[in-house]
């Protein structure tokens, strides 16, 4: 039982990093209603700045990470100025914004395999115990670190969305993004804080990853658990975002210690197909006539 308990607590923070994901990827379709895979060209910038500043300028996990974050969040909207924007403006096919965003993530990667190699970095120790003794438990502090940081930033920005002019008007965006500009909203403003947010998300993302595991060119394409749980959860809900990254993680992590690695992501996937085969909007969300 004790090592079923652990086994759901690692999965439960792993699962809170794939709600992350999953709400940064939604965040954005919600919005632009396109699939922005750009989203782990932020992830694997945002892990790389945290591993040099947290390795070489300031050693320590609370100032790195707001740092990479805020970092995360400008990149996003740089991304979607120059990527996004003038298409959008040119209302160009839906499918010019797949395109672009698939583009800027394979770029991305390309530029730090070419430049940094396949070489791993990793992360420096921030703590001296990696874990706590409660009796025949052992758990890990960094996975609580992990979850407790993943809930409170899904639940800031749950407040934003929800108790904020930007967020309401975030909201209207999400409806119709042409009629709120009729009505006095700068639209362009709007998308681009919501790239931002999507971006410090992104940010959280990548350090979290790369402090977890370690960092190298490929980390980004990790972000496909994400759109999994996103998909899973209804690509239009952030809320069913967040239970389906949650379920994903646990439902990883109990299968491999009880069928192993090779089997688990069978497993995952086979279930995955059905279930979307029998509820296509996901666990909570709503069917679009038009996406990309």
């Amino acid at each position: 039982m004790h090592i079923i308990f652990q086994q759901l607590l690692n999965g439960l923070s792993l699962g809170g990093v794939y709600a992350l994901e999953a709400v940064g990827f939604g965040l954005i379709f919600n919005v632009l209603k396109f699939s922005n895979f750009s989203h782990s060209a932020i992830v694997a910038i945002s892990a790389y700045f945290g591993f040099f500043i947290s390795r070489y300028l300031f050693p320590n996990f609370a100032v790195t990470l707001l740092m990479t974050a805020i970092f995360g969040g400008l990149i996003g909207v740089v991304i979607e100025k120059l990527i996004f924007r003038p298409i959008r403006l040119k209302n160009a096919p839906l499918t010019l914004f797949l395109v672009n965003s698939i583009t800027a993530a394979m770029l991305v990667q390309q530029v730090f395999a070419a430049t940094l190699g396949s070489d791993y970095y990793t992360y420096p120790e921030f703590m001296k115990e990696t874990a706590w003794r409660l009796g025949a438990f052992t758990v890990s502090k960094t996975y609580v670190i992990m979850l407790t940081i993943s809930a409170l930033v899904l639940l800031f920005l749950s407040y934003i969305i929800r108790k904020t002019k930007i967020g309401i008007a975030i909201r209207a965006a999400s409806s119709d993004i042409r009629t709120p500009s009729l009505m006095g909203v700068n639209v362009d403003f709007i998308v681009s804080v919501a790239f931002f947010l999507a971006g410090i998300l992104g940010g959280i993302t990548g350090y979290l990853l790369g402090m977890t595991y370690s960092v190298d060119p490929f980390i980004g394409s990790m972000i496909l658990k994400g759109i999994i749980a996103a998909i899973i959860g209804g690509i239009g809900s952030l809320g069913g975002g967040v239970i389906a990254g949650l379920l994903l993680g646990a439902t990883e992590s109990l299968l491999i210690s009880q069928i192993g690695a090779s089997l688990t992501p069978i497993v995952v996937y086979s279930s995955i197909i059905i279930l979307l085969l029998i509820r296509p909007e996901g666990i909570s969300g709503k069917r679009f006539i038009v996406k990309a």
